[in-house]
């Protein structure tokens, strides 16, 4: 007991120790948890945007409520159902969508992902409308004719896109070279920007693909295996037996 306390003073700050270490015990696994996140470099499951490479690749479908995830289905309802008219890019073109192709380098089997952009649709105000999207993805093969994958939204930079959807539909950015209010352009390969750009963050975008399931409607990239799940690519461009590839 400390000299000239009283015993009842004593138990009170005895108490209140104790209450402390419990307050820190109980925040314990939040700080690891944390913790861990900044060392992985990902950010929590359940946040609604932030860099391609530190966002979780599928959306944390749990931790939505009732009434975000049926806007998130309606969302993705809409989108299947007007994607129906540019099924292929001949239709795209008619309806505006910028559709050439960057050319293939010789040996390259893999897919890519054209995104086809609507040039009158990125300088409207009308955001994350289903039928005015910034641009529609197809997935190129060599041998095969292109074929509707899904959709991107994006916003002007500085705004934010919004999540009617909660975490199901986050929004993504990628890092850019940019000069001034230019547009951004992609790294060198060793991550570099070339002289008179400097690297920063891209506008927010959003990729909502036409897969059969919610999670990976609205994965990040392009989600290979779910998409050969819903037969948008033959067997040898997905995943279909990797088991670490598996939601």
């Amino acid at each position: 007991m400390v000299r000239g306390w009283t015993g009842n003073r004593a138990k009170t700050l005895i108490f209140a120790l104790l209450l402390i270490l419990l307050a820190l015990a109980a925040a314990a696994p939040v700080a690891l948890g944390a913790f861990a996140s900044g060392r992985s470099g990902k950010l929590p499951p359940g946040s609604l945007r932030g860099n391609e490479h530190r966002l979780q690749e599928y959306p944390s479908v749990a931790l939505a409520s009732a009434e975000q995830r049926a806007a998130a289905e309606r969302l993705l309802a809409e989108i299947r159902t007007t994607s129906r008219g540019w099924r292929n890019l001949r239709a795209a073109a008619a309806a505006g969508f910028d559709t050439r192709m960057a050319p293939r380098r010789a040996g390259d089997l893999s897919v890519h992902y054209l995104h086809a952009e609507h040039r009158r649709y990125s300088q409207d105000r009308l955001y994350l409308d289903p039928r005015r999207p910034e641009a529609l993805i197809y997935a190129n093969m060599r041998g095969r004719p292109p074929v509707l994958v899904g959709m991107m939204f994006s916003m002007p930079r500085g705004m934010h896109g919004r999540t009617p959807g909660g975490p199901i539909t986050r929004w993504h950015t990628h890092t850019v070279c940019a000069r001034g209010a230019h547009r951004g352009l992609t790294p060198r390969p060793d991550g570099s920007c070339p002289p008179g750009t400097s690297a920063r963050e891209g506008s927010e975008m959003l990729h909502v693909w036409l897969t059969n399931d919610l999670r990976s409607a609205y994965a990040i990239h392009g989600p290979a295996r779910e998409l050969g799940l819903a037969h948008l690519l033959p067997a040898a461009f997905c995943p279909l037996h990797n088991a670490s590839a598996r939601p």
